[in-house]
């Protein structure tokens, strides 16, 4: 199935319900924590960020993403949503549109928090709604997740949080090839004593089964609460570098600036 001619109005009302429908479902049990660093603590939050990378062997590419979290069900639940507005500058392409927009489901199974572990699982689908063939996958497809959390690990204030991703390809666009991927995550995250800044590290590594290549992805983040210099309420802001590794690597690296607010 296509989506590409689906108005760009419609993914924008998304969310708009987004917002709606968080608005009514956190009322008074809103989360004190405001970092928006617990991948397990549902909360309603908006963010958006801009990635400048440099591509390999050559070639730049620019993406600006909206992201929107939404808990449901008695937070049982959170809904998320990526719209993603790309431009892409590589050999004789030179494009610049919306790309593939994906929605995310995720609930927590088991939580304990005197044992201090949690297990998240969930499935993502990625839909085929890029403007142009050259900032999509070309292909709709769907990623089911599992992932642990680990809090305060190793005598740390934070977490550590291994997951797991296999994507694949259940339609695809004449002349664009099937996907199927597997994706390790061993995120760790530092916070400060004060929870007003941390520092994020996320190795991930990619195994592309459909075409047999492996690369890793390195990304590294610190993060900061502005409130007290905004007078604001939930309201943070980070910086992510990332780097490639691997001859297979798709990008020599990135530089990710990003805003969010958790209410």
């Amino acid at each position: 199935m296509n989506y590409k001619n689906i108005p760009l109005i419609n993914s924008l009302l998304l969310i708009v319900l987004l917002c709606f429908f968080a608005g009514n479902s956190l009322g008074a049990s809103a989360k004190q924590d405001k970092t928006g660093t617990n991948p397990v603590n549902f909360t309603y939050d908006l963010k958006i960020y801009n990635e400048f990378s440099w591509l390999n062997p050559d070639g730049e590419q620019n993406v600006t993403t909206l992201v929107a979290k939404a808990p449901f069900a008695d937070d049982k639940w959170q809904l998320q949503v990526k719209l993603r507005y790309s431009s892409l500058d590589v050999g004789p392409v030179d494009d610049s549109g919306f790309g593939d927009i994906d929605v995310r489901l995720l609930t927590v199974p088991y939580l304990n928090m005197e044992a201090k572990k949690a297990v998240a699982i969930g499935i993502e689908a990625f839909f085929d709604t890029a403007s142009e063939d050259s900032l999509g996958s070309g292909a709709t497809s769907l990623g089911p997740q599992v992932f642990m959390v680990f809090f305060n690990p190793f005598g740390i204030n934070g977490l550590f949080a291994p997951a797991y991703q296999h994507k694949f390809s259940i339609d695809e666009d004449s002349g664009r090839d099937e996907i199927h991927q597997g994706a390790i995550d061993l995120n760790l995250l530092i916070m400060s004593e004060s929870k007003l800044f941390w520092f994020f590290a996320d190795p991930q590594i990619i195994l592309d089964y459909e075409q047999d290549k492996e690369y890793s992805i390195v990304d590294l983040e610190v993060g900061a609460m502005l409130d007290k210099y905004l007078g604001t309420s939930g309201h943070s802001a980070y910086l992510r570098p990332s780097f490639g590794v691997g001859s297979d690597r798709p990008t020599d690296g990135s530089v990710e600036i990003g805003y969010k607010v958790v209410f």
